[in-house]
């Protein structure tokens, strides 16, 4: 497992006691309208996501990081999460079909949070990984994905149909990534080591 630090960021796996943070996420109007069409998750649906970001963790060796802002002196806010998964009928055996997924708070969103945990996501599929590419799918009204996503170094593919909807495709390689060098990676196995950091 790793946990990525950028200048203003932390991103670390997802623990199981990070419940409440993510049924919270998923109950902000701003996330439920920006990516669940206005409908409210039930308690079992939010568990479930914690889980199969765990699970993916866990079989995986990558996933999605929980991401929090870090505060004058110890203090850090949960901003949502930020991460790498396999995506399509064929995972994992296909692992051209990496994708990334950004979910931030209303009070986290506007701030360059996004690209900031993005850059360092991509940087380290390319760098720790040795990824080909990564891919993602917008919602075409979602400006603001699209728009971090541009700044990330993704270009336009085409449009295809994403869970019967129809998206905006994306991929980016290790030669249009953005990159950065503000960002450090530290290994971590113990999940009481992960809790601390």
């Amino acid at each position: 497992m790793h946990i990525l630090e950028t200048p203003r960021l932390i991103l670390r796996p997802p623990l199981h006691s990070d419940e409440l943070l993510l049924r919270g996420l998923y109950n902000d109007p701003f996330v439920v309208n920006a990516v669940r069409d206005g409908v409210y998750p039930t308690i079992e649906q939010s568990k479930a996501l914690l889980l199969q970001f765990i699970n993916h963790w866990q079989h995986n060796r990558f996933g999605v990081w929980m991401l929090f802002v870090k505060n004058e002196g110890q203090g850090r806010k949960f901003a949502g999460f930020c991460g790498l998964m396999y995506s399509g009928p064929n995972m994992p055996e296909d692992p051209s079909n990496v994708e990334i997924g950004t979910c931030l708070h209303l009070s986290a969103s506007g701030k360059g949070i996004a690209v900031e945990a993005g850059m360092a996501a991509i940087q380290f599929a390319f760098e720790h990984l040795k990824f080909k590419k990564v891919t993602t799918f917008i919602r075409p009204t979602n400006t603001r994905s699209i728009r971090k996503n541009v700044k990330l170094g993704f270009f336009y593919v085409g449009d295809r149909l994403y869970n019967n909807i129809t998206m905006r495709y994306y991929e980016v390689y290790p030669e249009t990534a953005i990159k950065t060098e503000n960002f450090l990676v530290f290994s971590c196995e113990e999940p009481d080591v992960i809790q601390d950091k």
